[in-house]
């Protein structure tokens, strides 16, 4: 839960007032340190799938791992796990890979954009967990309904405003520097965008983007509340004296995505737009550096997982009918207590034209699933589940005559895939084109596409490369077929090419550098730093404020010792990390103010909202 200083939303009001109370009643623990507790525990699992054993983590043995009820553990079901030599000999005689992808999530509120989406805008039938064919907006609507009650309906987190400015007199020839210091007046610390625009008169009109959170934790809501808290903190200024202004927000959005779009049509709107120190932004790869390298960190960004999208692919000229059978078969086995819909998008079919994302060359399926069950269990994603969904699905693609294959990058040399917070697309006629939103996502996209080969970098997947390339080897050696020979052949040479490169430039991998520092040692003291921590209730302001920045400096050290594998749970890491650090500042604000806030909001007959 994030703390608001200034300005509140309802939900934290009320909660707020509740844990306030309870704090008075001191014989029990709080709802936070509850709360902390689960937080704790939901870490405690993340720590322990780093920890190796499973299929996707270390080349050994396979795990039974349940992710939840509603999913089968990856030692049950119909068939146990191929192996490697099994999988990379269908592979070699021309078997393709089973592809699906976690698009993204979404809170209840995006459900019915992303069932539009999923449907065409109700032109395409979806099929539901129950064999059930619906069509139609109206269906869809229904749809959003008939699954609330399995939505915590969280609300995300308002990460960057939409600021206006009015200046009545400009001082000087130069109007940014006097507009720097007016808007670090009123918004602080906070990071900000923006584009002058001088009248006739000489008054200004300023238009902007800021970061809501500051450095102390302080996020603003984004609207009139809000205004009038910069505005009284502008006027409080000495600046305020010489060049009056009135301070507007017109919008807010959530992530990085949000920031850097509405940075790029500032800049497509404006001709010089600059950030808080001065420098310009001139075109879509500055904005998107600023947004991804500088503020990321600082939205502190937090996102309702109320359901998932999951694209299943196939490669053009796979029978439509029966992937669209395995897909059912994969959904109703992996995803078994949970709701769900799912679309055929085949390019026979789909309404949308090639030039604006539709009929892509390869049959495809997407699903919107919810995160949690009906039995009350949630979805966990890690790099382990990625794993099981894929072996599913080959399974059962198999099952309907199609030749599918569970396959691991790390057998093929092949890059990482880039994320949609990386790229963004530029072209959807024939093959999506994209640039990336950084200078890095655009080496990791333009590496990519080129096919270059690289090995993983950690111990442990050098260990399941060593075995995958040994595997090519025997296949190469026993092939009765020439081509299946040279196929194998040819990647085992890839293998053997990137270890032997890895051998001379340890930290020479094409797109990810290890920093040094071991991945799951980082993790267990990430986790150990957070259990251990003294008792929120005896901490002071200088201790938290030392603890929080110890989290951090634990957080980049992952980060840097995170191989690309380790991304997903990097992410998954660092989000629970992020949010015990905010629940202990929640506590220790509230024992700041305690009893004396709520006697004074007694007093003013300024009562929480309920």
């Amino acid at each position: 839960m994030e703390l608001f200083f200034g300005t509140f939303t309802s939900e934290w009001e009320q909660r707020r007032a509740a844990l306030l109370h309870e704090m008075t009643l001191g014989g029990r623990r709080s709802a936070a340190e509850e709360e902390l507790e689960k937080r704790l525990k939901n870490l405690q699992h993340q720590v322990g799938m780093s920890k190796g054993g499973s299929g996707a983590r270390g080349g050994g043995k396979v795990s039974t791992f349940n992710v939840s009820s509603g999913s089968r553990s990856l030692a049950a079901g119909s068939g146990a796990a191929r192996s490697m030599d099994v999988r990379l000999a269908s592979v070699a005689n021309g078997s393709q890979p089973a592809v699906v992808k976690l698009a993204s999530f979404g809170g209840g509120a995006r459900v019915g954009s992303m069932l539009n989406y999923v449907s065409r805008g109700g032109e395409l039938k979806v099929e539901n967990e129950n064999g059930e064919t619906l069509r139609g907006r109206e269906e869809m609507a229904h749809l959003r309904g008939d699954w609330d009650h399995l939505f915590q309906n969280r609300t995300e987190s308002r990460d960057i405003g939409a600021f206006s400015l009015e200046v009545s007199v400009s001082v000087g020839s130069d109007p940014h520097e006097q507009v720097r210091d007016i808007l670090s007046s009123g918004f602080g610390d906070r990071r900000f965008a923006y584009a002058v625009e001088t009248r006739n008169d000489g008054s200004l009109r300023v238009d902007g983007y800021v970061v809501l959170r500051s450095g102390q934790g302080e996020r603003l809501t984004a609207d009139a509340k809000a205004a009038g808290i910069v505005q009284e903190r502008f006027n409080a200024s000495v600046i305020a004296n010489e060049a009056p202004a009135a301070f507007t927000f017109t919008g807010y959005g959530n992530g990085v995505e949000y920031g850097a779009a509405k940075l790029r049509d500032l800049i497509a709107q404006r001709s010089d737009v600059r950030d808080d120190h001065g420098r310009s932004i001139a075109d879509d790869k500055a904005a998107g550096d600023l947004v991804q390298k500088e503020w990321r960190d600082e939205l502190h960004s937090r996102k309702s997982r109320d359901v998932m999208h999951v694209i299943m692919s196939a490669r053009a000229g796979t029978d439509a009918v029966a992937f669209e059978g395995a897909v059912r078969d994969f959904l109703a086995e992996q995803f078994a207590g949970h709701r769900y819909v799912f679309a055929m998008h085949d390019p026979e079919n789909d309404p949308k034209e090639a030039g604006e994302g539709g009929k892509r060359p390869h049959v495809h399926a997407h699903a919107i699933v919810t995160m949690r069950s009906e039995s009350g269990d949630r979805i966990e994603t890690t790099p382990a589940t990625f794993r099981q969904w894929r072996e599913v699905m080959a399974e059962k693609a198999r099952d309907h005559g199609i030749s599918m294959e569970m396959t691991d990058r790390r057998e093929f040399a092949t890059l990482p895939a880039f994320t949609r917070n990386q790229v963004r697309a530029v072209k959807h006629g024939g093959r999506t084109e994209h640039v990336g939103t950084s200078e890095p996502a655009q080496a990791r996209y333009e590496a990519k596409r080129a096919g270059r080969r690289v090995v993983a970098t950690s111990q442990r997947s050098r260990q399941y490369v060593l075995k995958a390339q040994e595997t090519w080897q025997k296949i190469a050696v026993n092939a009765g077929d020439r081509q299946v020979a040279a196929y194998a052949a040819q990647h085992r040479s890839y293998l053997e090419s990137g270890l032997a490169q890895v051998d001379q430039h340890p930290a020479g991998a094409v797109i990810h550098a290890d920093f040094g520092g071991d991945y799951r040692a980082n993790m267990v003291a990430i986790r150990d730093m957070l259990s251990e921590a003294k008792d929120m209730r005896e901490q002071t302001r200088p201790e938290f404020e030392a603890y929080e920045k110890t989290v951090e400096t634990a957080l980049f050290n992952l980060q840097c010792s995170a191989g690309p594998e380790d991304r997903s749970g990097f992410e998954e890491v660092s989000s629970l990390a992020r949010e015990i650090v905010d629940l202990r500042r929640q506590m220790l604000e509230m024992k700041e103010r305690g009893p004396v806030e709520q006697d004074r909001q007694n007093a003013v007959g300024d009562t929480p909202r309920v």
